[in-house]
This record gives structure tokens, sequence and C-alpha cells, in this order.
């Protein structure tokens, strides 16, 4: 017999935004729920913990063989970076489980930062791992980020493994820092 279900989630993934003028927070926005780990994601640590190769869609739409790699997940965009790590869009389009990139990615006279990673612990019963990247708006107008992914580079193919609608308006001149949350529970 299985034991009774748990009060809360075992795994939960969050992402949550904050814009700022120079190193001055101007707005919180709340920590919500990530739409999907898309089905790369789970294709991924199949193949990672099976060592069996799996077909993924990279994010140019094209399938490719992907076999166990150190690499298979390395989301560790350093800054100018614009297809690896935390990304930022424009689309609207509900996520779907086989997504494969953001449906508008905005890179123009938009400054990517370098991806940080920490590891979290709130209480005795949670870790989160946290990934973070600030984006500065260098447009001259507001920016309407929309939709933020996660992508992540292995050794030849980049993979969206997230992508979750999220809408923040950034000023000219501000900076956005978009932060996912992979919480673990007991």
């Amino acid at each position: 017999m299985y034991p009774s279900p748990r009060p809360r989630p075992m795994i939960k993934v969050t992402i949550q935004a904050g814009v700022y003028k120079k190193k001055k927070l101007v707005k919180l926005y709340p920590e919500i729920p990530a739409n999907s780990l898309i089905c790369a994601f789970l294709k991924l640590l199949k193949v990672q913990i099976s060592t069996a190769a799996e077909i993924i869609k990279d994010v140019a739409g094209a399938d490719h063989s992907i076999s166990q790699n150190a690499a298979n997940f390395q989301s560790t965009g350093t800054a100018g970076d614009q297809d690896n790590g935390v990304v930022v869009g424009s689309g609207t389009t509900t996520p779907t489980m086989t997504d494969y990139k953001l449906q508008t990615q905005l890179k123009t006279n938009v400054a990517y930062g370098a991806v940080g990673f920490a590891l979290e612990s709130p209480d005795a019963g949670t870790y989160a791992l946290a990934i973070a990247r600030s984006f500065t708006n260098n447009t001259g107008a507001t920016l309407g980020i929309r939709e933020v992914g996660l992508y992540s580079k292995g050794l030849t193919y980049i993979h969206c493994t997230d992508r979750t609608l999220y809408s923040v308006d950034v000023p000219a001149g501000l900076s956005v820092t978009f932060t996912y949350r992979i919480y673990i529970m007991l």
C-alpha cells in the first residue's frame, strides 16, 4: 500500500522578476509557477539517467539524436550570450509541451547579463536551485517582456527546457532580473 498523498508538491518550479534602476529595486513581481518544464526537459533528464539516446528538437527546429553528456543541461550563459541560460521574449502564445523555443526572443538592444546560480534552503524540508539573469533595456522605450525561457546548451545543440508566460514592462535604461527556482521538498 502506498503512503497517503503529501500535502504539498515534492518538486515545484517558479519564476520571479524584479525591475531595477541601477542596483535599487523599483518593482518586485510575484513568484508564480513556471508554465512548463517542456518535453525537452524530460527527454534530457531521461538521456542523463538512462544513458540511452533520445531524439530532441533544438531551438532551430531540427531533430537530433542526443546522447548522455555532462553538458546537456548547461545553462551557464555569459554576459552577452543570448543563446544559453535564461532568455526573454515578447511572444504571448500559450506554451505547449512540444514547444522548442521562445515564440519571439528579444535580442536587439537588450543586454544579457551573466547567468548566476545559488542553492537556497528556506526551511529544513526545502531546497531550491535558483537560476537568475539580468537584462538591461537599451531600446530607448519601454520593453514589453511577455515570455521567459530556459535554454540549455549541450556540446552542439541548444534546447529549450522551459517556456513561461510572464508579463513585465521594463522602462528604458532599467534592468530586470528573472529568477527561476526549482524546489524540492520533503
